[in-house]
């Protein structure tokens, strides 16, 4: 099979690792250009220039569009739709199917036991935006099919600052740091692990028509079962053999505090619900029926763990041998 894959961010570097792994072909369209890598034909191009798009779609079975926008809704709302619509429009034009990595954004109002199918309940700007977007999906003539997955860790989450639990905890472990912790230690919380998720996302390109008849799925990406924060604060110490040291804690009254001067601390704060309280995204038809069993939590905070010790020793050594100094 032949996947397009928009943007090389973490999910979009694992979706490409691997299809090539499984053998099939790869095309990556993204807007800066960068070495070859074996296997991959690669677009330089934005998905709103339609003759990079129509480049990037020479021969392509599915499309995987895993581009995104600076964390901030108003970006959020001003870009995303016109990008989205421009590939819509595309693989329509093809007759093949449009697959998207999607949050739990959407679902927060129901987030402490999100089943699949679930109706929308978002609770801030950044939810609703997520709403409009499966809308859109919803109601285009692409077939289209939205794999939601939780917050994510995985190797390619490494070094990103894109995933709460990577930077905030694994990736200070790592280095010696203590964990910061955003939300209630002891809540259940879903973390989906990147590769599960790109397996999803290829298995479901490869079926799409059986699992989304009607032209729109919205699926629930295999996860493993939730669990607490302070439990991922002491596996993750244990595998990187530091001791279990107090996280420092972000309460929810500060991130209010820095929402009007801090755009991180607004949006994070618009999702509060989802750390503060149980977060659990339950099984669905991916693990139930088509038998993709999530990575146990072990192996994926393992491998996480892992990654993050690889580039900060990469980093340490780079610094050494240009003569700069090391980071206290």
């Amino acid at each position: 099979m032949h996947h397009l894959v928009i943007g090389e961010g973490q999910i979009g570097r694992a979706i490409i690792d691997r299809a090539l792994t499984d053998g099939d072909q790869v095309t990556v369209l993204r807007r800066s250009e960068i070495a070859a890598s074996p296997g991959i034909d690669r677009v330089t191009g934005d998905v709103l220039d339609p003759a990079a798009l129509t480049a990037a779609l020479v021969g392509a079975d599915a499309v995987h569009a895993t581009f995104h926008a600076p964390y901030d809704a108003r970006i959020w709302r001003r870009d995303l739709p016109p990008r989205e619509l421009a590939v819509l429009e595309a693989a329509a034009a093809r007759n093949i199917p449009v697959l998207f990595p999607e949050s739990m954004y959407a679902f927060q109002g129901g987030a402490s036991d999100l089943v699949e199918g679930a109706a929308f309940s978002p609770l801030d700007a950044k939810g609703e935006v997520r709403v409009a977007l499966l809308e859109q999906r919803r109601d285009h003539a692409a077939r289209t099919l939205s794999v939601v997955a939780s917050d994510l860790v995985g190797p390619t989450a490494v070094g990103t600052g894109a995933a709460v639990a990577s930077a905030m905890v694994i990736e200070r472990i790592a280095a010696g740091r203590r964990a910061i912790v955003v939300g209630d230690l002891d809540a259940p919380h879903t973390l989906t692990h990147i590769p599960d998720l790109a397996r999803a996302m290829l298995h479901a390109a490869r079926h799409a028509e059986r699992l989304a008849p009607s032209g729109d799925a919205v699926l629930n990406a295999p996860s493993a079962p939730a669990r607490p924060q302070r439990e991922l604060i002491a596996l993750a110490s244990s595998l990187l053999g530091q001791p279990v040291r107090r996280p420092v804690p972000i309460p929810l009254l500060a991130l209010r505090a820095l929402s009007g001067v801090n755009t991180f601390a607004r949006e994070l704060s618009g999702i509060s619900k989802l750390w503060f309280e149980p977060s659990v995204l339950r099984p669905g038809i991916l693990t139930t029926d088509e038998g993709i069993e999530p990575t146990p939590w072990p192996e994926a905070v393992r491998a996480t763990a892992e990654r993050a010790v690889a580039m900060q020793s990469g980093a340490a050594e780079a610094e050494t041998s240009s003569g700069a100094p090391l980071a206290s």
